[in-house]
């Protein structure tokens, strides 16, 4: 990070001036008061279950060059070099200072949100724009209103791209991380049911998303999926250039004749503008191959060539949890526990349903939350899903899961079919019990169930090593 001095700071997140040298510099910024390190800035930022003003003592003999607080009343009646500036929102100013520390570089900005396949795309975009340019990108899941800022400080003048995930909960988010990062090119990879609990309808959830759209100049890009109708009905009004992708032939950026190859990935063709080529994308999950086309748009919107861009795509390592796939023992397992809604769920069961394995599939499926008041029928929509399905075993944690797993048996699913538990405690010694060689496990739910700890809990009692 650049070196900037207090009275930089002070005008940038527009604070009051308690103490200290306003000369001082300082290089790095923190809100973690474990990790903090000498001569960094320190923002009291508070949580659910912390608040960083009672660690200002412990960051003050750590030696910071600065602390920006919000109350006055915790600050240690005791001499310190670090200067101390006072603001209403230390989050919003952690943002503040984002945006200004942003605004200091000639760097492309590249911005990703959807209701699924954020990270996925990330990651692939990311890949693709270093077949040219250095690259910033976000790791692990630092998306929101404080994530998405300390990536931001990561900026260096030799980035010359940087491709940020966007998540949200609610209405303005996305707009104000867009005013922070100020991208060029906008990618909505889908929208569809997610975070109901503050955005009540499908059509809120469009609005929210559609911020990131809304965020770009005419000198911008939109990289519209024209697959999702939502997507492409707020591409409609745009200012900014828009490129397509899917699978219509509409689409600037199109995949057809896709073939599925074993369990290794996928075959198709691309239709790159004028171009056709044939590509080979070694993930499971079709689903991988819309986010693939959107990463290959944005490919196409910083001036890479299709040869570069596929380059980039083939180097990609997918982040961990996100169809992950690995064999412990004889059994295959798939680890898609980060997260889950209904349209990935149904993704998710569809990936094992064609997974190519002699022993028996079987899904473990954890409840999916932040639904609000679709969140019973969703469950439901899912119980006939699977009782329509291939796939021979559906394992239920969680009240939620049990309703999907009744939801099944309902729909006439033989009950040998379906297991359902309290717990993740019980699952597990059930699947320890009947796992047998040549079995495929797919593992899926909601962040907050953290269904890991199923594979985590398999692997222990088989004595599976890492």
């Amino acid at each position: 990070m650049m070196e900037y001095s207090a009275i930089q700071i002070l005008e940038a997140v527009s604070g009051s001036w308690i103490s200290g040298d306003q000369s001082k510099t300082f290089n790095g910024i923190s809100i973690d008061s474990r990790t903090v390190k000498k001569g960094q800035l320190f923002v009291c930022v508070s949580g659910d279950r912390f608040d960083s003003h009672d660690f200002i003592l412990d960051v003050m003999q750590k030696e910071v060059a600065g602390i920006i607080v919000k109350s006055k009343d915790k600050i240690p009646n005791k001499k310190s070099a670090s200067f101390v500036i006072q603001v209403n929102d230390t989050v919003q100013a952690l943002q503040n200072l984002a945006e200004f520390h942003r605004s200091q570089f000639d760097v492309s900005i590249l911005a990703i949100t959807g209701t699924n396949g954020k990270s996925t795309t990330k990651e692939m975009t990311a890949s693709v724009a270093a077949s040219q340019f250095n690259v910033l990108k976000t790791e692990g899941n630092k998306n929101n209103h404080i994530g998405l800022p300390l990536t931001l400080f990561n900026l260096k003048a030799e980035h010359e791209v940087s491709v940020l995930e966007m998540g949200m909960s609610g209405k303005g988010e996305i707009k104000r991380l867009a005013e922070i990062a100020k991208p060029k090119v906008g990618i909505i990879t889908n929208i569809s049911e997610g975070h109901l609990e503050n955005l009540p309808t499908i059509k809120d959830v469009q609005e929210a998303k559609g911020e990131l759209f809304e965020s770009l100049n005419q000198d911008g890009t939109a990289i519209v999926n024209a697959d999702d109708p939502l997507v492409l009905e707020l591409s409609r009004s745009l200012r900014s250039n828009i490129v397509t992708y899917g699978f219509k032939s509409s689409a600037d950026i199109q995949a057809d004749n896709v073939k599925q190859r074993g369990n290794e990935g996928f075959d198709f063709t691309l239709h790159f503008f004028n171009e056709k080529t044939s590509v080979f994308l070694p993930f499971l999950g079709s689903c991988n191959i819309s986010n693939a086309l959107a990463a290959i748009a944005a490919g196409h919107a910083l001036g890479l060539s299709s040869q570069k861009i596929l380059s980039g795509l083939q180097d990609c390592q997918l982040m961990p949890q996100r169809m992950q796939t690995e064999k412990k023992g004889d059994i295959t397992i798939i680890n898609d526990a980060y997260n889950a809604n209904p349209r990935s769920m149904e993704e998710a069961l569809r990936t094992l349903s064609s997974y190519k394995n002699k022993g028996k599939k079987v899904f473990v499926m954890g409840d999916m939350l932040e639904l609000g008041r679709i969140s019973e029928n969703a469950h439901k929509n899912f119980g006939k899903q699977f009782s329509a399905s291939s796939v021979n075993l559906l394992i239920a944690v969680g009240p939620l899961a049990q309703l999907a797993a009744q939801t099944a048996l309902d729909s006439g699913l033989d009950e040998n079919r379906v297991r359902s538990f309290e717990n993740k405690e019980e699952a597990i010694l059930f699947l320890y019990e009947s796992l047998q060689a040549n079995d495929c496990m797919l593992v899926k739910g909601s962040r907050g169930m953290q269904m890991e700890q199923v594979i985590e809990g398999i692997s222990k009692k088989m004595n599976w090593q890492e």
